[in-house]
Protein backbone atom coordinates (compact mmCIF):
# COMPACT_ATOMS: atom_id res chain seq x y z
CA UNK A 1 0.00 0.00 0.00
CA UNK A 2 1.35 3.42 -0.93
CA UNK A 3 1.75 6.16 1.61
CA UNK A 4 0.26 9.54 0.84
CA UNK A 5 2.61 12.40 1.63
CA UNK A 6 1.26 15.91 2.02
CA UNK A 7 4.13 18.36 2.03
CA UNK A 8 4.31 21.54 4.04
CA UNK A 9 4.34 23.48 0.77
CA UNK A 10 0.98 21.96 -0.21
CA UNK A 11 -0.54 22.79 3.17
CA UNK A 12 0.68 26.40 2.98
CA UNK A 13 -0.66 26.77 -0.57
CA UNK A 14 -4.11 25.49 0.41
CA UNK A 15 -4.15 27.72 3.48
CA UNK A 16 -3.28 30.77 1.37
CA UNK A 17 -6.04 29.90 -1.09
CA UNK A 18 -8.60 29.54 1.72
CA UNK A 19 -7.51 32.82 3.32
CA UNK A 20 -7.88 34.42 -0.12
CA UNK A 21 -11.44 33.09 -0.29
CA UNK A 22 -12.21 34.52 3.16
CA UNK A 23 -10.77 37.91 2.16
CA UNK A 24 -12.74 37.92 -1.10
CA UNK A 25 -16.02 37.11 0.66
CA UNK A 26 -15.30 39.75 3.33
CA UNK A 27 -14.70 42.37 0.63
CA UNK A 28 -17.98 41.44 -1.07
CA UNK A 29 -19.71 41.68 2.31
CA UNK A 30 -18.22 45.15 2.90
CA UNK A 31 -19.31 46.31 -0.57
CA UNK A 32 -22.84 45.07 0.08
CA UNK A 33 -22.91 46.80 3.47
CA UNK A 34 -21.88 50.07 1.82
CA UNK A 35 -24.29 49.64 -1.09
CA UNK A 36 -27.31 48.91 1.10
CA UNK A 37 -26.27 51.45 3.73
CA UNK A 38 -26.57 49.04 6.66
CA UNK A 39 -24.70 48.90 9.94
CA UNK A 40 -20.98 48.18 9.70
CA UNK A 41 -21.43 45.98 12.74
CA UNK A 42 -22.60 43.32 10.30
CA UNK A 43 -19.05 43.03 9.01
CA UNK A 44 -18.07 41.05 12.10
CA UNK A 45 -21.45 39.91 13.37
CA UNK A 46 -22.01 37.54 10.42
CA UNK A 47 -18.56 35.93 10.55
CA UNK A 48 -20.16 32.46 10.50
CA UNK A 49 -21.84 33.21 7.17
CA UNK A 50 -18.61 34.61 5.75
CA UNK A 51 -16.76 31.42 6.73
CA UNK A 52 -19.52 29.24 5.27
CA UNK A 53 -19.55 31.10 1.95
CA UNK A 54 -15.74 31.09 1.86
CA UNK A 55 -15.73 27.32 2.40
CA UNK A 56 -18.28 26.91 -0.39
CA UNK A 57 -16.16 29.09 -2.68
CA UNK A 58 -13.08 27.02 -1.81
CA UNK A 59 -14.95 23.81 -2.68
CA UNK A 60 -16.23 25.28 -5.96
CA UNK A 61 -12.70 26.29 -6.90
CA UNK A 62 -11.25 22.79 -6.40
CA UNK A 63 -12.22 21.41 -9.86
CA UNK A 64 -11.15 24.65 -11.53
CA UNK A 65 -7.76 24.53 -9.82
CA UNK A 66 -7.37 20.86 -10.74
CA UNK A 67 -8.20 21.60 -14.38
CA UNK A 68 -5.86 24.59 -14.42
CA UNK A 69 -3.02 22.52 -12.98
CA UNK A 70 -3.52 19.82 -15.64
CA UNK A 71 -3.59 22.38 -18.44
CA UNK A 72 -0.50 24.11 -17.02
CA UNK A 73 1.44 20.83 -16.91
CA UNK A 74 0.29 19.97 -20.43
CA UNK A 75 1.39 23.40 -21.77
CA UNK A 76 4.82 23.08 -20.16
CA UNK A 77 5.58 19.78 -21.96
Amino acid sequence: MKDIVITGRDIRRELVIFVGCVVAVTVVNAVCIAAYNTSWRELYSVWYAVLAVAAALYIVLIPLRWLGRRLWKKARR
